[in-house]
């Protein structure tokens, strides 16, 4: 039974036991629990009133100044050392002199802070999210469900007292695991590439082009739409009176409230429902679900108020969670497709900042109206209207589910195109279209051999480019995926084919003979 476990959670996320995985997984955590911590800490906010959209806004700006200054970038390399070294002074900076602030009481220092964490927080996002996108979306797929499960962990480790120590921990955590995290990829690359004339750049092989690939890449007015819904459905989230009343008990405080419980139990169900369906799974289902949710808790809460105030939290919460899983894989897809320098960054610079950005107006602007509506020069129920008609038009004029299905479609195709190879002829199935050129004879080959030792279709990608005398980091490259799932596809492809070096494949492929063959 272990065994038959394993080998589901491997095929659902092949990284799963993978270093790289953990790291990613718990420096964005912490990251994110940081950002939770600045919103909701009490100390914090009464010292400074607008904390909230303080920092949500300051984020979003610096957010924005980073795709700008991404889209300048002469190298993507340089870009990031530049950004690297920048948030982690800014990061430092508030992790030192944020406890001090609150311990002294000094509110300029700590709103002066507040602004400078909301811009090295941004800065800790968009590093994590390039993290991101060196990696297959499946990475994504898995990783970042889990992530908000940590998260909700994190937040209730330190609630109360013990959230002091956090504003130090948390940012440090999160720097510390991405320069580890950059360094060992960054030692990884002289010891796996070729040295010489060997090392120039080659162009990978048609047959190891993933499927989705060839889908045609989202146009400008798509991208403008979906920031903008982004930004509205994070204004939404947050513009929905989320405190409550005099003598309301706020429910699941031991996780830091409902909205924090609501990302452990989307978390858990995202990745529960996706490990049991496999590739049946479609992440857009996600987005399907995320709008009734939260228009069903917009209407609880307009229609009692207070009464359900935990329940119209937590609905809430949880579809926005949803859409907010759903935007991230799509960053990841759409910052795969770009190819210039910095184009990564300018990707997640830009989700970032409209997330922010919503998120800080809808702070703004829900504290004004939370005071208009316990003054009663407000009625809650054209709020509650109003918010559930632009959330629908919103959903189905701006960003309809067919864009969101463009990029975000079924497991199979965000695996690279996998499950469509397996439904083909071989491994090599997908390349050989009617109408297409004619494949090399090492293609013929290693299709040949493929199918005649039973290797899958990513095994027949990886022998391809094996049998080309590529690298364990060109590998990585061509097929985009993690070191350790590049090593163990080889192992694999190994085993299968009976050599245990490299040039012994070589040797094996060069002997094949095709039946066809004239």
């Amino acid at each position: 039974m272990g065994t038959c476990l394993r080998s589901k959670l491997t095929a659902f996320c092949p990284d799963w036991r993978s270093l790289d995985f953990y790291i990613v997984l718990l420096g964005l955590a912490f990251c994110r629990a940081w950002i939770v911590l600045c919103l909701s800490a009490v100390a914090v906010t009464t010292l400074v009133s607008h904390s909230n959209w303080m920092f949500l806004l300051a984020g979003s700006v610096a957010a924005a100044g980073v795709a700008v200054a991404a889209r300048r970038a002469a190298t993507q390399a340089r870009f990031e050392v530049r950004l690297r070294g920048v948030t982690g002074a800014l990061t430092v900076l508030c992790a030192v002199a944020m406890p001090i602030a609150l311990a002294c009481g000094q509110p300029i220092m700590l709103a002066v802070l507040v602004v400078v964490g909301g811009a090295a927080s941004s800065f800790l996002q968009v590093l994590w999210g390039n993290e991101y996108a060196r990696r297959p979306v499946p990475f994504a797929l898995a990783c970042y469900p889990a992530t908000a499960v940590v998260i909700a962990l994190l937040i209730a480790l330190v609630v109360g007292e013990r959230g002091f120590l956090a504003f130090f921990v948390f940012p440090v955590m999160s720097f510390v695991l991405l320069l580890v995290e950059t360094s060992r990829i960054d030692k990884e690359r002289p010891r796996d590439e070729p040295s010489g004339a060997a090392a120039a750049p080659v162009a990978p092989a048609a047959p190891v082009v993933p499927a989705e690939r060839d889908r045609p890449a989202l146009s400008r007015k798509s991208i403008a739409q979906l920031m903008v819904s982004i930004g509205v459905f994070s204004f939404l989230c947050r513009v929905s009176p989320s405190r409550p009343g005099v003598g309301v008990l706020a429910p699941f405080v031991v996780f830091g409230g409902s909205s924090v419980f609501a990302l452990a139990v989307v978390g858990i169900l995202f990745l529960l429902f996706a490990f049991l369906c496999g590739d049946r799974f479609e992440p857009v289902f996600a987005y399907r679900l995320s709008l009734p949710l939260m228009a069903l808790g917009m209407a609880i809460v307009s229609l009692f108020f207070y009464d359900h105030w935990a329940l119209s939290v937590l609905l809430i919460g949880i579809g926005y969670e949803l859409f907010d899983i759903v935007t991230w894989i799509l960053f990841v897809d759409l910052a795969q497709r770009r190819e210039d320098a910095g184009g990564r960054y300018r990707v997640f610079g830009q989700g970032v900042a409209a997330t922010l950005c919503g998120m800080g107006l809808g702070y703004l602007v829900g504290g004004e109206l939370h005071a208009r509506l316990l003054a009663e020069s407000v009625q809650m129920s054209t709020v509650g209207i109003l918010c559930v008609t632009v959330l629908v038009v919103t959903a189905f004029l701006v960003i309809p589910e067919g864009t969101i299905a463009q990029v975000v479609g079924r497991r199979g195709r965000l695996r690279g195109g996998e499950r469509d190879g397996e439904e083909g002829e071989g491994p090599a199935a997908g390349a050989a279209d009617v109408g297409a050129p004619a494949v090399p004879p090492l293609e013929k080959r290693c299709e040949a051999l493929a199918i005649e030792r039973h290797l899958t279709p990513r095994e027949g990608e990886v022998l391809v480019l094996l049998a080309r005398g590529r690298t364990l980091a060109i590998v990585m490259r061509d097929l985009q995926i993690a070191k350790g799932t590049a090593q163990t596809h080889i192992e694999n492809a190994y085993a299968k084919l009976g050599v245990h070096k490299q040039q012994e494949l070589i040797d094996l492929v060069e002997g094949c003979e095709l039946k066809d063959e004239a």
